[in-house]
């Protein structure tokens, strides 16, 4: 029994049909999988952000603070001098 180039060539075909599917079928999986880390990585990203902003919060309003009181102090201090001077 010969096989005729056409016969061939169908067979071809329905070989890289399933070869194909195959391919789509493990490009899912790995779709779904690269998903799933790149959402384990945001969360990271974002604990790793919060680790890194919070202390710099803190010291922004703790120098916030600072400022606000030696203002108030300097304020306090030229209304004392300004009335001794009279």
């Amino acid at each position: 029994m010969q096989l005729s180039s056409g016969e061939i060539l169908t067979g071809l075909y329905i070989v890289i049909g399933i070869m194909l599917i195959v391919v789509l079928y493990h490009v899912l999986f790995i779709v779904v999988d690269l998903r799933k880390v790149l959402r384990r990585i945001e969360d990271i990203t974002a604990q790793v952000e919060s680790v890194i902003l919070k202390p710099i919060s803190m010291a922004d309003q703790i120098l916030e603070w600072v400022v606000d009181h030696i203002e108030s102090w300097k304020e306090e201090k030229g209304k004392k001098s300004k009335h001794k001077g009279r």
